[in-house]
């Protein structure tokens, strides 16, 4: 498994490695629903509402997990785990709940 390494410009946005956006190889997806975890778990970094490093610390986490449960004799599916981490970073920064405020409409922004 490849970790991410973000760069960021001026504006606070991840710029990618050159082979992640001039190599048609790169990065590979094997369904479309991987493509769409992959970018809106950079986009929601992208608008501030979690740091990049935040949603590292979940994968991890979430990985991490799938060792100690045991199941590890399962196939490897690395984008269930994006999955996993997504969902328990949405949750536990209440993005998907009612009446959330997004970092740009908040009083200290």
């Amino acid at each position: 498994m490849t970790e991410l390494d973000f760069t960021y410009d001026d504006s606070g946005r991840a710029q990618f490695h050159d082979t992640c956006v001039t190599d048609t190889n790169q990065p590979q997806f094997q369904e479309e629903w991987q493509r769409r975890a992959f970018g809106l778990a950079v986009a929601l970094s992208e608008f501030g509402h979690y740091s990049w490093d935040d949603f590292q610390g979940e994968l991890i986490r979430a990985i991490d997990q799938w060792q100690d449960s045991g199941q590890t004799n399962e196939s490897w599916e690395y984008y269930d785990h994006w999955v996993n981490a997504l969902q328990r970073i949405v949750n536990t920064r209440g993005l998907a709940e009612d009446g959330y405020i997004g970092p740009r409409d908040r009083d200290d922004h």
